[in-house]
């Protein structure tokens, strides 16, 4: 799973592609519209995965996802990354409940 907090400032991002002036403080804020995108997609995503696990119990989830990860649909390393992340986010939100459901979701996987 990619890392959705990458904020590594030579992205790509080319100001004069967008029709921006070469033009640091332009490029600053660019850049940093940019973050919020990807801060408000990875939100959007992380709930999104949230949502399969809230209808399951935690040992079906756990169940669920060793499952997918025994039929090689699943990377572990891939799987604990995406909750690792799935935390920050709800920590970031102060969503404790969600971060505690991800927590004993990743320690489930991981026994």
């Amino acid at each position: 799973m990619t890392n959705y907090f990458n904020t590594d400032p030579e992205d790509g991002f080319n100001p004069q592609d967008h029709g921006i002036e070469m033009d640091e403080i332009a490029k600053l804020y660019a850049m940093e519209d940019m973050k919020e995108d990807k801060r408000n997609w990875a939100r959007e995503a992380a709930n999104k995965f949230y949502d399969d696990f809230d209808s399951l119990e935690i040992p079906q989830a756990v169940m669920a996802i060793k499952g997918m990860i025994n039929a090689e649909a699943l990377d572990l390393n891939e799987t604990n990354q995406m909750l690792d992340n799935m935390i920050q986010i709800f920590q970031d939100d102060e969503e404790y409940e969600k971060c505690h459901t991800c927590l004993q979701i990743k320690n489930g996987i991981n026994d």
